[in-house]
């Protein structure tokens, strides 16, 4: 991957299709400042798994209600976080994707709406989704 493929900026919102490495974006986001999260799903079967992943990896604060709406506040949020944009990794939905369709296309299109958000206001919002196979390449 070249250092021109491997910017993160603002432009570039929203959610792709993973690298098969992602070296060069953790790097990228590193020297950019943008604070990364991983989100490894490999145990979430159903939307309650998934709320109790985000809440643990993303460190989302005690209010989280554990809903969609909440979700979509928090990752409009992140004030919790340090940094000048937010990149997100997803690993190992396979089976969530699989036993719940329709919840993880739920988290998907959240997090859709979030870089939306984020591109809006001028800031790097960035998710990786590894095996997303449907989702255009970064």
């Amino acid at each position: 991957m070249s250092t021109k493929a491997a910017t993160i900026t603002a432009k570039r919102s929203g959610v792709y299709r993973a690298p098969a490495r992602v070296a060069a974006l953790r790097t990228a986001a590193d020297i950019a400042g943008l604070a990364w999260m991983d989100l490894p799903l490999d145990a979430v079967v159903n939307k309650k798994q998934f709320f109790a992943a985000c809440a643990k990896q993303l460190k989302l604060p005690s209010y989280f209600g554990g809903n969609w709406d909440a979700l979509a506040d928090c990752v409009r949020d992140f004030n919790w976080l340090n940094g000048n944009g937010y990149v997100l990794r997803l690993s190992g939905g396979e089976k969530f994707a699989a036993a719940a369709a329709d919840d993880y296309q739920t988290a998907l299109d959240v997090l859709t709406q979030a870089a939306d958000f984020w591109k809006g206001k001028g800031t790097p919002f960035i998710v990786f989704v590894d095996g997303g196979k449907d989702l255009p390449a970064y």
